[in-house]
């Protein structure tokens, strides 16, 4: 990203950064001393940008039930290597409103306790008691299970690992399978 800075007079306030995507100036009523931070703080925010990089991946699951855990951390691990990056945060989101990722311990009695939970406070039968049902379709429940368990995940990056806590892992939560859905993993940092 080239920055160039055309002009910079302190009496009239006028400085004016040159990007590749147009031109940016302060904000009207900064003092020429303000104007002159303000510049430098966009000057070090685009070098910084310079060096961070982004990575983008589509995850695709199809769970062969209407509800399914799936520990998706090799995955975002393999993600993680993929990127390059050593320091940094990774974006773990379901890209469906009746899909959750979370993070958690990787423990069956856990598992089997949520779905347990879940299914008490939104349960699926009768379809009739949900309005949403009425537009034809039979997932309601599905999308305030989602919204219970979240749609995802801010993970850091230390060292080019995921750095988790004891016993954390990242799973995907479905709540009305039988279709493939995606989740994404978007790592920034350098």
């Amino acid at each position: 990203m080239l920055i160039r800075l055309v002009s910079f007079i302190p009496s009239d306030n006028n400085l004016i950064l040159h990007l590749p995507g147009g031109s940016v100036t302060p904000p009207l009523g900064m003092t020429s001393s303000a104007a002159c931070v303000w510049g430098r703080f966009l000057v070090l925010f685009c070098l910084i940008l310079r060096r961070v990089k982004s990575y983008r991946k589509e995850l695709w699951f199809e769970a062969p039930t209407r509800r399914a855990l799936i520990n998706i951390t090799p995955q975002v691990t393999a993600c993680l290597g993929e990127s390059g990056v050593r320091e940094g945060l990774a974006l773990v989101n379901a890209m469906h409103i009746t899909a959750s990722v979370f993070i958690n311990d990787d423990e069956s009695g856990l598992h089997q306790d949520y779905d347990r939970w879940l299914e008490k406070l939104a349960p699926h039968e009768p379809t009739s008691q949900y309005l949403h049902n009425r537009t034809g379709e039979d997932n309601a429940d599905a999308h305030m299970k989602r919204q219970i368990m979240g749609r995802g995940v801010v993970v850091a990056i230390t060292g080019g690992k995921l750095d988790f806590g004891p016993w954390e892992q990242i799973f995907y939560g479905e709540f009305d399978g039988r279709r493939r859905k995606r989740v994404l993993v978007k790592i920034i940092g350098e």
